[in-house]
């Protein structure tokens, strides 16, 4: 027979999506419960410090997998930096025993395709009007000149979940 915590941690996963201010992070229990989401932002921008916040949150929710993008894959440009914090989420996760899962943004792209969203917004609408913790984080479109929306990082992080209980089912 197995604890409620011992269960509880079976069903949890944390995405982790690095961006230009931080990481975005998503605590789900399937494609459609969302448990938190979050951006977090790191001034001044430091990979040390990003990922203490991040150890932080993988000891407190002590999820089972954790999910980060494939900057390997078809249609990633990652900045060195977020490669290399992208590299080190991976080493923590491994040191701490922690399945880790890694999806590209074509994979990401490929699970929306069925719901007709390509672009990141159209991916966050669709987001927003399954997840109902999440419609009021929707952000307005942005204009080319726009940089990325500040909880945009929260939208890639579900996305990035939900590509996963997609791909795993």
């Amino acid at each position: 027979m197995t604890s409620n915590k011992e269960q509880h941690k079976k069903e949890i996963i944390l995405s982790i999506y690095p961006n230009s201010i931080g990481f975005g992070y998503a605590i789900m229990s399937n494609a459609l419960t969302v448990l938190n989401s979050q951006v977090v932002q790191v001034r001044p921008i430091s990979n040390t410090q990003a990922l203490q916040r991040m150890k932080e949150i993988i000891d407190y929710y002590e999820p089972k997998i954790v999910v980060i993008e494939d900057y390997r894959g078809i249609g990633s440009r990652k900045s060195k930096r977020i490669v290399k914090m992208i590299d080190a989420i991976s080493r923590y996760a491994t040191k701490t025993h922690l399945a880790t899962c890694k999806y590209s943004r074509a994979d990401i792209r490929y699970v929306f395709s069925n719901f007709n969203a390509h672009t990141k917004y159209e991916i966050a609408c669709v987001i927003a009007e399954n997840i109902s913790s999440m419609k009021h984080k929707l952000m307005k479109p942005r204009k080319t000149s726009e940089s990325e929306k500040y909880m945009t990082g929260a939208f890639d992080a579900v996305s990035l979940g939900i590509t996963h209980f997609y791909m795993n089912n």
